[in-house]
């Protein structure tokens, strides 16, 4: 759970920047969702948009596979993104799309003994949850 809400954390501190390459993103995600992050971000920062606002979430872990190589995690998450927005860097208006309830999953995987990443996020449309 300390590395999905570590993702979340990096994300939220990235998107007030845009910082794409920002450490964090990394500590906490690999492969699949690092490369989802990475490319939102980038889009933001070459739009010249930054993140303003707070996002929630109440994960639960819906189920865990210690058996697997590696051993994994699952997450399932209702975001909260209403309070939160992309603006123009300059000042000037951006239509940014309304935020709401989002179902989102994830997977977090064990890479090394005591260390987890989420390997995989799918962020679902306003009104999944």
């Amino acid at each position: 759970m300390d590395a999905y809400r570590g993702m979340w954390k990096a994300y939220i501190e990235a998107v007030r920047i845009p910082d794409p390459r920002y450490p964090d993103l990394a500590r906490y995600s690999q492969g699949h969702a690092l490369d989802l992050w990475v490319t939102g971000l980038t889009s933001a920062e070459e739009k010249g948009l930054v993140g303003q606002g707070d996002v929630t979430s109440n994960p639960a872990v819906t189920s865990v596979n210690p058996n697997a190589t590696p051993p994994t995690v699952q997450i399932r998450d209702c975001v909260e993104t209403s309070k939160s927005r992309l603006v123009k860097q300059d000042g000037s208006p951006y239509q940014d799309t309304p935020g709401g309830k989002r179902l989102t999953t994830a997977t977090v995987a064990q890479i090394s003994e005591g260390a987890w990443k989420v390997t995989q996020v799918a962020i679902h449309g306003v009104g999944t949850c």
